[in-house]
């Protein structure tokens, strides 16, 4: 007998849209959680700093404020912690992808979710494809078209 597998379980990003006095240009992105796939992964919290410093220095790069809404895999209201979520467009292909990171209390950072299915879909038959792409974010800056990570108000 064929079992057909559940989909993860999701984290739901809600960004403010350009009119802040209206949600109706809010976008909702869901993120795939990684953790039956990848355990807890964490990064160095220089990872983040490296990101907001090539904002500065290259104009494919950007931070924006407007993560306004985050729910978690579990349905908790997690808007106002530290947690991002950075976003590429990869130059040769047009591919786009999302990576949704938490800031831990040890000062590391943990790799919560990605988007979107196909890129989840991806990491799960080859796990160590999200080492190579977190890498190409801070070493390989022209891989990526557009390179945008979203933070919360603050």
């Amino acid at each position: 007998m064929m079992t057909l597998e559940s989909d993860p379980p999701t984290w739901q990003l809600i960004l403010e849209g350009a009119d802040q006095t209206s949600e109706k240009d809010d976008m909702l992105i869901k993120f795939f959680d990684v953790s039956t796939i990848l355990g807890e992964p964490t990064l160095d919290r220089s990872f983040i700093d490296t990101i907001v410093k090539l904002s500065v220095e290259l104009d494919h790069y950007s931070v924006f404020r407007n993560l306004k809404k985050i729910i978690s895999d579990t349905g908790e209201d997690m808007t106002g912690l530290a947690i991002w979520a950075l976003m590429g467009i990869m130059r040769e292909t047009g591919q786009k992808i999302g990576i949704l990171f938490g800031a831990l209390a040890d000062g590391r950072i943990h790799l919560i979710a990605i988007w979107p299915r196909q890129f989840y879909d991806e990491i799960k038959e080859d796990t160590l494809l999200i080492d190579r792409i977190i890498e190409k974010f801070t070493n390989e800056p022209d891989y990526w078209a557009q390179v945008d990570l979203i933070i919360g108000y603050i």
